[in-house]
């Protein structure tokens, strides 16, 4: 009798502590990276599919409107064209660069969003829906035939050793239920619109939510490429020429050279499990050194900021 009062004793304070855990605002981690594909998919008469992978990052902090924001960055865009034919052109890649600065308000219990060359805040996500209640924000701005999507059910994920809340709505055609996770986004992305059906022919997903050690959520979506760093250059580069590194690979020491004149850039390492591991900041010059170090052998992403934006980025392997 006394074991199975303990065994209900035990099961109660489980569920005790998940409600209280849920009902603690959970913000979005300040260093943390998203995965993200795009899968463009035209079946009519000149059929074209093409995916798209990238990944979204944290990278500092900034101040709009007496507010401290995380900035938000899109990275390393790689397009894999299955097949599109004459005359259809797939859309455009997402560009690589800086994607706007995300807000956490804990009193209001949502989390807002500033695009680039503004300073409004636009709502992101609201966490005090119920059952019942109607999906709101810019990620609800994109249905067919204006269908609103209606919270079902709510439940908890546990995440990092925390449960957070989670928001399950209707689905509406395309076989998608779409859900929103608190602190980590959506099943479409972390500021991807959340839809019924994709009017540009363009279905998106999370693949997972990570830092540079721990995989915080990860979703079922099958991706080729999995919740590893993508690590090819991104494919809008903001110079009239691509910066050159060389050598590249190197053992001890190579250089970055450009035809532009940097102003107050910074220089960021990644390594491939989305570790920054070497940063240099504000130098103004055409050209700058990049010693090895102690860092280990391996693949490397390199990032080149100015000016809030990324003008380019590029695979870096070291070798012994």
């Amino acid at each position: 009798m006394k074991k199975i009062l303990f065994t209900i004793s035990i099961l109660i304070l489980s569920v005790e502590t998940g409600f209280t855990q849920t009902n603690v605002y959970h913000p979005f981690p300040d260093s943390a990276i998203w995965r993200v594909d795009y899968y463009y998919n035209y079946a009519f008469q000149h059929p074209c599919y093409v995916r798209y992978y990238f990944q979204y990052f944290v990278q500092g902090d900034t101040l709009i409107n007496s507010c401290i924001y995380k900035k938000i960055y899109r990275s390393s865009v790689q397009v894999d064209t299955v097949s599109c034919n004459s005359p259809m052109n797939p859309p455009a890649a997402p560009a690589s660069g800086y994607a706007g600065a995300l807000k956490d308000d804990s009193l209001a219990n949502k989390t807002f969003f500033v695009f680039p060359d503004t300073t409004v805040d636009s709502l992101l996500y609201d966490y005090n829906l119920g059952v019942g209640d109607t999906l709101n924000g810019i990620i609800s701005h994109y249905f067919v035939y204006n269908f609103d999507l209606v919270v079902i059910s709510t439940d908890s994920v546990l995440i990092n050793g925390q449960y957070r809340k989670k928001w399950n709505f209707d689905m509406i055609g395309h076989n998608i239920y779409p859900y929103i996770i608190e602190g980590i986004g959506s099943n479409f992305g972390l500021i991807e619109p959340v839809y019924s059906y994709a009017i540009d022919f363009t279905d998106r997903y999370l693949v997972c939510a990570r830092n540079s050690s721990v995989i915080y959520f990860l979703s079922d979506y099958p991706s080729s490429v999995g919740c590893e760093l993508v690590l090819n250059s991104g494919p809008e580069i903001r110079l009239t020429g691509k910066p050159a590194v060389f050598p590249n690979p190197f053992s001890y020491k190579t250089t970055l050279r450009s035809d532009y004149n940097f102003s107050d850039a910074t220089l960021t390492i990644i390594n491939s499990s989305g570790q920054q591991v070497k940063i240099i900041k504000n130098f103004n010059d055409r050209e700058i050194d990049l010693y090895r170090d102690n860092l280990p052998s391996g693949i490397y992403l390199l990032i080149l900021e100015s000016e809030h934006n990324i003008i380019a980025t590029e695979k870096l392997a070291i070798v012994d």
